[in-house]
């Protein structure tokens, strides 16, 4: 009984621990997506629609954008001014910029 008794004491952690590395797997290990690109060059979901020399003029296409109800992000990239927006609003920030 004892014998028993001791075999299970062992068994039951190795078990235990074989389960949850099988569910970990399961939920992270199979991860496909590509490597982040940490360059900077990379913005993810957002796309650029103009390019500006001057923080003054990156500001002011940004207040334009935002009056006419555009989401726009404005970052900075090698001494230019970069204004992103969703590929959803691409269009219509384009049209606005450059009328």
């Amino acid at each position: 009984m004892a014998d028993v008794t001791a075999l299970t004491l062992t068994l039951l952690p190795l078990f235990v621990l074989a389960v949850l590395a099988l569910v970990l797997y399961w939920a992270f290990g199979n991860d496909r997506r590509g490597v982040p690109d940490h360059t900077g060059s990379d913005f993810g979901l957002l796309v650029e629609v103009a390019a500006a020399p001057t923080a003054e003029a990156a500001d002011v296409l940004t207040a334009r954008l935002r009056r006419a109800g555009i989401k726009v992000t404005a970052v900075r990239r090698g001494g230019v001014h970069l204004l992103l927006v969703f590929p959803a609003d691409a269009p219509d920030a384009k049209l606005l910029l450059t009328t």
